[in-house]
């Protein structure tokens, strides 16, 4: 707690300073790496069964403004225990992505935006499995299935937004849907929990981010970023603002005029 504390006073020391340079040398659009850290993973954890523990890190960095390639990377360690099993879980995840801004900024401090994104997972966890017992006619056992190594592939779909609450520092959130890919096939026990997904025992997996971030202020700009253009080409006939019924009706007076003229030479 006390290194996180110091990182943060670290960081806002250095915003100041990069808030001082930026009056000096009048206004300018500020961009650089961008680099939190998810608070939703330690509120989550406290609301699922079983002590749960993890963290996540997330980054982006801007490209051509409007576009945001991301990594994200954690880990998480599940203990679940109950009367009838005890169910252990641990590993780590990794994330790569990009994320595009739906909207426009309006001038050059304006660095809030709205976005959509996509992102392929990766995880490396472990399982086991103790104590499983199981009644029937004959009396009672206990089962065990000792740890083994796994790993899964996973897709996401992300709606959120990012805002600047203060100088280079960011709040955002995000809605995720996740769509399981490939996992290591397990005879005895499939995975309950995934590293980086979730819970896998219901249908498609969804997921809420909370985060704080600091973005580094490498690079400066005089120039507004401009929107993404959703739109597809244009007809040739439209270009330089030409209307094609305009172009018609034009050829078609064009072809009256010549077949009067050569009629009235015919006479």
């Amino acid at each position: 707690m006390v290194k996180i504390l110091v990182f943060t006073l670290v960081l806002l020391v250095i915003s100041s300073f990069t808030v001082l340079s930026q009056t000096k040398g009048g206004e300018w659009r500020y961009e650089g790496p961008r680099v939190g850290l998810d608070l939703s993973r330690f509120l989550l954890n406290s609301m699922q069964s079983g002590k749960t523990t993890g963290w996540e890190i997330q980054a982006d960095i801007p490209y051509k403004g409007s576009l945001f390639p991301t990594f994200e990377t954690g880990m998480q360690t599940m203990n679940d225990k109950h009367d009838i099993f005890h169910y252990k879980n641990s590993g780590n995840y990794a994330r790569v992505g990009i994320d595009m801004n739906l909207g426009k900024f309006e001038s050059l401090k304006d660095q809030d935006f709205v976005f959509i994104g996509a992102r392929l997972g990766y995880s490396l966890f472990n399982q086991q499995t103790d104590s499983i017992y199981n009644t029937n006619y004959w009396g009672s056992t206990i089962t065990s299935f000792p740890r083994r190594a796994m790993s899964a592939n996973w897709a996401e779909l992300v709606f959120g937004m990012k805002g600047e609450i203060f100088p280079n520092f960011f709040f955002g959130w995000s809605l995720r849907a996740k769509i399981l890919l490939a996992v290591t096939k397990d005879n005895h026990i499939k995975p309950y929990v995934i590293p980086g997904i979730g819970n896998t025992s219901g249908g498609t997996p969804f997921d809420f981010s909370v985060g704080v971030y600091y973005r580094f202020p490498i690079f400066k700009s005089k120039k507004i970023p401009k929107p993404i253009k959703m739109g597809g080409a244009k007809h040739p006939g439209l270009n330089n603002g030409t209307d094609t019924n305009n172009l018609n009706s034009s050829g078609r007076g064009q072809q009256g005029r010549s077949g009067g003229q050569n009629y009235n030479n015919g006479n």
